[in-house]
């Protein structure tokens, strides 16, 4: 019985633990939101450089065709290429960070 007890009291101990570990993450999220209470970087390596300027790049996108709207993620933004009744509709996924096109998604007909 006394086993069973202190078993109990144990495990009320780790989870109220948790639950002010969880409060200190969401706090900090809240503060800062690109904090990380563990860094995904291993121990000793240095922080990832900035990346250059790449200048201009060109889409090489048909006549008539427009930029609709860009919707940046992170490290990529997401062109949405128009008109969307015509032969120009696509969505294209740039690499912001290397200045590059990574892929374009064309809606089958």
């Amino acid at each position: 019985m006394q086993f069973l007890k202190s078993l109990v009291i144990g495990l009320g101990v780790l989870i109220f633990a948790g639950l002010g570990l969880l409060a200190y993450g969401f706090y900090h999220q809240a503060r800062d939101p690109g904090w990380r209470m563990f860094s995904t970087a291993a121990p000793g390596e240095p922080p990832a450089a900035p990346s250059a300027p790449f200048g201009t790049v060109g889409l090489d996108l048909p006549a008539g065709c427009t930029i609709d709207d860009v919707a940046p993620d992170g490290e990529r933004a997401y062109l949405t290429i128009g008109p969307e009744d015509g032969p120009c509709a696509r969505v294209v996924i740039f690499d912001v960070v290397g200045g590059r096109g990574l892929g374009v998604i064309k809606p089958g007909r």
